[in-house]
């Protein structure tokens, strides 16, 4: 063995991981967990009735409650940790506090189901509508600060599945909530990985 070869080693083994390789691993491990989940939901139950309701089925129906509150707080608990690097890092404030409110949506979705009366009905609509308007708004301001095919992928998708998902609410037999729901999350998670981005420029 040359010698310092094991000094090296030692000393690349012990290197603190940097912000972005934190973040990064975090953004894929709970990312990885709500899509993982919401596909095993998907395999289970894609009928008629859940494209009409949305992702939000998933998590008052028996069969596939455990996978979606599973993926939802995965999700949110990735997201509040991801939030807290960016806000350390000095990234804008609008990438943290976008994602620790998105963190909230999530865990705010599983307290009030749909289901369950009038009023809970409306404040899960509320809060799934404000979500969405931070999601896209955090997507739309990232593709300003990058310009990358990957933010810019990620706001479209969200437009057109928000678009969707929108037209999916009145009751006139367009019933697309799922698919719009689950472009528009998609959209969000490349908005987050681009946010990730930011820290690699600080490494």
């Amino acid at each position: 063995m040359a010698p310092g070869t094991s000094h090296s080693i030692d000393a690349e083994a012990s290197a603190p991981v940097v912000p972005y390789e934190r973040a990064h691993r975090i953004v894929l491990a709970s990312q990885g967990v709500f899509f993982g989940a919401l596909a095993l939901c998907v395999l289970l139950i894609h009928d008629h009735v859940v494209q009409n309701d949305g992702i939000s089925y998933y998590g008052v129906h028996a069969e596939t409650i455990v996978f979606a509150v599973v993926g939802y707080v995965v999700a949110s608990v990735g997201l509040w940790w991801f939030a807290g690097i960016l806000r350390d890092e000095g990234v804008e404030a609008v990438g943290w506090v976008s994602a620790r409110l998105v963190s909230v949506m999530l865990i705010l979705l599983l307290l009030t189901p749909f289901n369950k009366g009038t009023f809970l009905n409306w404040t899960h609509m509320t809060v799934g509508v404000a979500g969405a308007l931070v999601q896209l708004g955090a997507s739309w301001r990232i593709m300003r600060r990058r310009a990358s095919t990957l933010a810019s992928v990620g706001f479209w998708a969200q437009l057109v599945g928000g678009v969707v998902a929108a037209a999916s609410l009145p009751d006139w037999g367009f019933t697309h909530l799922l698919t719009g729901e689950i472009v528009f999350e998609m959209g969000y998670a490349l908005c987050v990985a681009e946010w990730a981005g930011e820290l690699r420029q600080r490494d």
